[in-house]
């Protein structure tokens, strides 16, 4: 805000004095002082990244026109002007409250004198859908505040006297009516007249926070850590606020600097030991995550903590003891009355749990060549490897395509021709049908990770599936993404063996076998059928091009038989090929023909798919074929 003082000159002129003495204007000259206050500031999220289109109330209390609405440009920027006369404001109460869909309100009471200098006003707003991966703004002042209100009403003396009355009222409507925006003016008054008080001054920052003044919440948090910082008995609640703040912000390394913190004062806070294995969890630091969080349980902590440290132990890989944290949480619970993300973690731990027993099963890892030249006789002509030596850096240049694949792959569109076959029990085909469709290949940019969308799509851009089930066919999709086995990011899902050299094509090519770990694995494929579904474990080869290291070719098989949904054989065979775009400079190697062999409840089914014609997808396509963008991917049933 920024203040300008004017002079205007008011002339009045009576019509009788006019008349009758009209060189007397001097007597009737009057002199008007007026400020001129400037008002302006910006909205942003959380992470300070600007919102535009916010509503900003601004309410500066002097009579007629002291109330506007504003609306934020792209920037997040607002700016509005007051004049009032001089004598009447030499200091200005302004009052904003910031609103957008999706988002609560922003509540910001600033102060400024004729003098001030110019400053901006900030007002932060946070999503109405809280993130389920950081603590609730409820549960931080829920645990927080009651201890504070017991602690600050121990004070004594004149101090303590003069804030009682106001600190009561405010920690009532605070923690017992949960109505923060009531409690801050009365919690504010408090802290007025003991401003030496830590306790109120964090109730306060708590109140604030909660009603989403961010910044006066920040001031008032600063002026408690000084306090504690320079107190003989010091409080961990300064630290432990801050670190949950950096941590809403997404600065987990801030955060946990200041979790630290907390933890160097009281070795045993409930809520930072399970907010650091938050922040540890965050970071994928899952073992350093796992010991935070098993000592907040021992110490206390609510069922919250439980819930973080089952993830930590499936990252780990210790599945039993993530299956009795979980049975632990759902004791005597109503499963249909579990928060979704309980419940998804609920299934995906059994699921886990379900695939225990492939631990033992030998695979492309263990067999030898024989076997393996006699499961697989495509690798007829293999120079076996007498060592591993190669292997870690063959899969580390290997990674490093991969991850460029999935960062900078752009939407593309192709011709799909698929054959489906299902065999009778002599061998021959019983049943087959042969379709087309547009293919797209869409970038996923979703907070559900890595991977490409596949969808079917008529020449004429109509949503289209594959048909066929019905006439008890097989339905298959989804084979760009098979190369993530190899992503950095998934390689720790499964164990790798360097088999040797192959010609292939005229190209000598390494030859990579692959199987996941049933305790580690960070991808996963489901076999659905309508009797049910299981999980499955894959295992493969893959042949790479020593010179670029891409993947050429690839096979995955299951890695034992899944008995639950009768599936006996799952082998998918997929050659690439190397895929030039005139408006990218990267080429991409995507799929060209792929073969999917299974053979389930005693039946084979094969299915053929051919790709070609690749084409970008870009705007003026959407633009063509809008109906393209609609259907989403059919369910993989096999």
């Amino acid at each position: 805000m920024s203040v300008r003082n004017s002079l205007f000159f008011l002339i009045l002129f009576p019509l009788a004095a006019w008349a009758q003495a009209p060189g007397s204007l001097g007597d009737q000259l009057h002199l008007l002082e007026t400020n001129d206050w400037v008002i302006f500031g910006r909205t942003t999220d959380m992470k300070g990244n600007p919102l535009g289109s916010v509503t900003v109330r601004v309410d500066v209390g002097v009579g007629m026109g002291s109330v506007r609405a504003l609306k934020t440009n792209l920037r997040g920027e607002f700016r509005t002007e007051f004049t009032f006369d001089a004598n009447m404001t030499k200091r200005l109460t302004v009052k904003l409250v910031a609103t957008k869909s999706g988002y609560t309100e922003a509540h910001e009471i600033t102060e400024f004198g004729v003098a001030d200098k110019t400053s901006g006003i900030e007002l932060v707003l946070r999503e109405l859908t809280e993130n389920p991966d950081q603590l609730p703004m409820a549960t931080l002042v829920g645990t927080l505040a009651p201890r504070l209100r017991q602690d600050a009403a121990k004070g004594s003396g004149a101090e303590a006297g003069r804030k009682e009355k106001e600190f009561a009222r405010g920690c009532e409507e605070l923690i017992d009516r949960h109505d923060a925006v009531r409690a801050v003016p009365l919690l504010s008054k408090g802290v007025g007249r003991a401003p030496s008080c830590v306790e109120c001054r964090l109730l306060l920052t708590l109140a604030l926070f909660q009603a989403g003044s961010w910044a006066g919440a920040n001031r008032q948090l600063d002026e408690a850590a000084k306090l504690n910082d320079a107190a003989a008995s010091k409080r961990p609640e300064p630290a432990l606020i801050a670190g949950v703040l950096e941590a809403w912000r997404g600065e987990t390394s801030r955060s946990a600097g200041f979790l630290q913190k907390a933890l160097e004062i009281d070795p045993n806070s409930v809520l930072a030991l399970q907010e650091m294995g938050r922040v540890l969890t965050a970071q994928k630091n899952w073992e350093a995550a796992d010991r935070y969080l098993e000592k907040a349980l021992r110490a206390g902590a609510s069922d919250e903590a439980r819930l973080l440290r089952v993830r930590a132990l499936l990252e780990e890989g210790d599945i039993d003891e993530a299956g009795r944290e979980m049975d632990q949480y759902t004791a005597g619970r109503d499963m249909k009355a579990l928060p979704y993300e309980a419940r998804a973690l609920y299934i995906h731990v059994k699921d886990r749990l379900s695939l225990e027993p492939y631990a033992k099963v030998k695979s492309v890892l263990t067999e030898s060549p024989q076997d393996l030249m006699k499961a697989m006789p495509e690798l007829e002509g293999i120079r076996m490897a007498s060592n591993q030596d190669e292997l870690k850096v063959v899969l580390e240049k290997v990674g490093e395509g991969v991850e460029s694949f999935f960062e900078n792959f752009p939407n593309t569109v192709s011709r799909e021709q698929v054959h489906q076959e299902r065999l009778g029990k002599n061998g021959k085909v019983a049943r087959e049908r042969d379709q087309g469709f547009q293919y797209l290949l869409l970038a996923r940019t979703d907070k559900w990770g890595l991977g490409i969308e596949e969808q079917r799509a008529t020449a004429q851009g109509e949503r289209a599936t594959l048909g066929g089930y019905d006439e008890g066919l097989m339905l298959t999709a989804g084979f760009v993404s098979v190369s993530l086995f190899f992503h950095p990011a998934y390689q720790d899902g499964a164990g790798f063996r360097h088999l040797g050299r192959q010609s292939v094509d005229g190209k000598d090519l390494y030859v990579i076998a692959f199987a996941q770990n049933p305790q580690t694995a960070r991808t996963e494929e489901r076999f659905s059928t309508d009797e049910g579904s299981a999980l499955i474990l894959i295992q493969g080869l893959a042949w790479i091009d020593p010179t670029t290291f891409q993947i050429v070719r690839l096979r995955t098989d299951l890695l034992a038989p899944q008995s639950k949904v009768r599936l006996q054989r799952q082998t998918t065979e997929i050659h690439f090929k190397e895929v030039s775009f005139k408006e990218v400079a990267t080429a991409f190697w995507l799929p060209q023909e792929v073969s999917v062999t299974v053979d389930w409840r005693g039946r084979v089914y094969r299915n053929w798919h051919r790709y070609s014609e690749f084409k970008l997808f870009n705007v003026e396509t959407k633009e063509e074929r809008k109906a393209l963008l609609l259907p989403a991917p059919p369910d993989k049933r096999k």
